[in-house]
């Protein structure tokens, strides 16, 4: 595989068996594991306003840096409650549904990296 192709789970009609083997689509997604493939290329946000809160789609991290970040706060249970990280830019990892909250008056560059 290319350097910039992506690992990505397959769907579900596809056979995990095709004869008496593992199947291609299958056996791709098991190598790309064990050779660390990401599942995706990296996003960029688009902030909103702040305070902006970031709910991750999906496993990966959110990379915050630059503009004039006064406070970066962590919820897992849906924004009723928020941790201070104690840091104002950095690489945060998320689980889906986690929230990262950053409150800011000039605005920094955020991205999303899967994993």
């Amino acid at each position: 595989m290319a350097s910039g192709q992506f690992n990505s789970l397959p769907n579900y009609p596809v056979p995990l068996i095709e004869g008496k083997v593992t199947g291609r689509d299958w056996y791709r997604f098991w190598a790309a594991l064990f050779r660390g493939l990401a599942p995706g290329n990296v996003e960029p946000v688009t902030l909103t306003g702040s305070p902006y809160i970031y709910s991750a789609s999906r496993k990966g991290a959110l990379i915050v840096s630059g503009g004039t970040v006064s406070a970066i706060a962590f919820s897992r249970d849906g924004g009723t409650t928020y941790f201070t990280v104690g840091t104002v830019a950095g690489m945060f990892t998320l689980n889906a549904s986690d929230l990262l909250k950053i409150t800011y008056t000039v605005d920094p560059t955020v991205t999303f990296v899967p994993t």
